[in-house]
């Protein structure tokens, strides 16, 4: 786990010492359900929100997240408006911006009921409906398929909820939005067996190439081995139990 983990080399980590960061760091954080969105009462919330807390308090350096559709905080981090964003890795986004570090791979996952004994995958799930969230992309083995009915949900929850009426037969969503979703509905992780889909795609710390507090980079990067080290960053992406048991093969998990 560790050289998934490590840092990429950064521009400026040998220069000279410059002296301490007082002024605002600011991120751009997509506004997307589990990911970060805002409360009742229009405060920031949500797992990229609480990273970007954490990094604050474990440096010192004062931050200021703010929530913006993916395609304006791509833009805002191109043009150096804002200095950071948690964003997929992708070899687009490592050529647009500088990639300080891997936070967690997050899997994508088939899960039914608990109850339920038919394999998970897409060729057993044939003529059965799977929910999903219209405009996530869930691999392209999902993109392609046409033998299974997909069925678009608004949000996780409405898909957990159809389970139970028979309406779908699975859901497909990140191991991350699932079990905030329960854990938001009260439910146990137990109420649903899983199927890995498609293994981790990595969420990464990115700064801007323009960035005008570039020397915060290494303190968040330390920060950051700091919180996988000490199983902080599992626990805020997957709770305090860990990532879901599954299974590779199309026998439903043991539990």
């Amino acid at each position: 786990m560790a050289s998934l983990f490590a840092g990429s080399a950064l521009a400026g980590d040998e220069a000279t010492p410059q002296s301490p960061v007082s002024d605002t760091v600011v991120f751009a954080i997509p506004d997307v359900w589990p990911w970060a969105y805002k409360d009742s009462s229009g405060e920031p919330q949500g797992s990229l929100v609480e990273i970007v807390k954490r990094l604050s308090e474990l440096t010192g350096v004062p931050v200021e997240p703010r929530l913006r559709p993916l395609r304006r905080a791509l833009i805002e981090l191109d043009s150096g408006e804002v200095n950071f964003s948690l964003l997929f890795e992708s070899p687009e986004l490592d050529a647009r911006a500088i990639n300080v570090a891997r936070l967690a791979k997050i899997n994508l996952l088939l899960a039914a009921l608990a109850d339920t004994n038919y394999p998970l995958s897409l060729e057993a799930l044939e003529g059965k409906r799977i929910g999903y969230i219209r405009g996530t992309y869930l691999g392209e083995a999902f993109k392609r398929e046409a033998r299974a009915q997909k069925v678009p949900v608004s949000v996780i929850s409405q898909g957990i909820e159809m389970l139970p009426l028979n309406r779908l037969s699975a859901i497909l969503a990140s191991d991350h939005a699932i079990l905030r979703s329960l854990k938001t509905m009260g439910l146990s992780r137990d109420f649903l067996r899983y199927s890995k889909h498609v293994d981790g795609q990595p969420g990464a710390l990115y700064m801007s190439r323009k960035a005008q507090r570039p020397q915060a980079a290494k303190q968040f990067r330390d920060a950051i081995a700091t919180m996988i080290e000490n199983g902080e960053m599992s626990r805020i992406f997957f709770g305090e139990q860990g990532r879901p048991k599954y299974s590779d093969s199309l026998a439903p998990t043991a539990q």
